[in-house]
């Protein structure tokens, strides 16, 4: 049984501004675990500012909370998964997977992405192989006249 992604997991909207009251709440100096539990729900929101956000705030968690560091390196794959930069997504589950060659998250988002640039691959291939079809098509339909 295939479990879906925590990616395509979206958060409530009271949820969410749940997270947003109690990190507004704790300025100028929210903690770590306000912090994260915002970004998290901001990754998991459908909205891609709010996405851009919650990669922004596991940025600046990554390199001062080593104990935070795999889930927050995670997170933010997991949203430039969401945002199609698959280059960036990529790079982040592989930092993951570099420390903890065998988590399984990592290593179902990095699958995830392989299948998604693919996928993304065949589809400008069939566009591109189609406008040439049709290219073709005009110049033969014109140099018969």
């Amino acid at each position: 049984m295939t479990t879906p992604l925590e990616g395509e997991i979206t958060i409530d909207k009271k949820e969410l501004a749940t997270l947003r009251k109690q990190y507004e709440a704790e300025q100028p100096n929210p903690s770590t675990s306000t912090t994260f539990n915002y970004a998290w729900g901001l990754v998991h929101s459908n909205v891609y500012h709010e996405i851009e956000l919650g990669i922004a705030l596991f940025q600046q968690i990554i390199p001062h909370n080593p104990s935070l560091r795999r889930e927050s390196r995670y997170y933010v794959a997991q949203g430039y998964f969401k945002l199609a930069r698959f280059a960036d997504a990529r790079n982040y589950a592989q930092q993951v997977l570099r420390d903890h060659p065998e988590d399984p998250q990592a290593r179902g988002l990095l699958d995830a992405i392989d299948a998604q640039v693919q996928k993304d691959g065949l589809v400008g291939m069939a566009i591109v192989g189609g406008a040439i079809a049709a290219a073709g098509l005009v110049i033969g339909m014109l140099s018969r006249k």
